[in-house]
């Protein structure tokens, strides 16, 4: 007997939902978490600028948020941030460090052990 997909229990923090375009296989925590420091690099950079129509727009419309996107929304959101992100993490343009189950980190292990 089958089992139906709405009733298996899938972990934001520990299941793998999506592999990048560099292979890094991510959780949704993960990529909901990198999704997150692109728009407040962005907030940041617009305010330089003296632009707020990035933090209006997530405010006057109610954003629901990146933790709370279904999966398939996700890994949309992803993909539109995915090589932004790379490139903030590259060049010290991120914020705050990636969280710490972030596979980015074993990556960059290995690079400082070669």
């Amino acid at each position: 007997m089958g089992t139906r997909l709405a009733d298996i229990v899938f972990d934001r923090h520990e299941d793998f939902l999506y592999e990048d375009d560099r292979a890094m296989k991510l959780t949704s925590y993960v990529m909901a978490e990198r999704c997150i420091q692109v728009e407040v690099a962005k907030i940041y950079n617009d305010k330089e600028e003296g632009d707020y129509s990035s933090l209006t727009y997530i405010i006057e419309g109610g954003f629901k948020g990146f933790h709370n996107m279904e999966p398939s929304e996700m890994i949309e959101e992803y993909k539109q941030i995915e090589e932004q992100w790379y490139e903030l993490e590259s060049c010290d343009g991120l914020y705050w460090d990636a969280y710490e189950e972030d596979p980015i980190h074993t990556l960059n292990d290995e690079v400082v052990a070669s």
